[in-house]
């Protein structure tokens, strides 16, 4: 697991309030942090193929 996750629950926490301007960061911020998680999740499996 990387050191995203932290984003990943303040996006959960914010689903509930209605403050777009809060919560469109917050899912840019979460939609970077799957995509980097993606990344290191694939260089982690190339890494153990050798």
């Amino acid at each position: 697991m990387s050191g995203n996750t932290k984003y990943k629950i303040a996006v959960c926490n914010n689903t509930g309030k209605t403050t777009p301007a809060a919560t469109a960061p917050m899912a840019n911020v979460y939609a970077k942090a799957t995509v980097l998680e993606k990344i290191e999740n694939r260089a982690a499996i190339f890494r153990n193929r050798k």
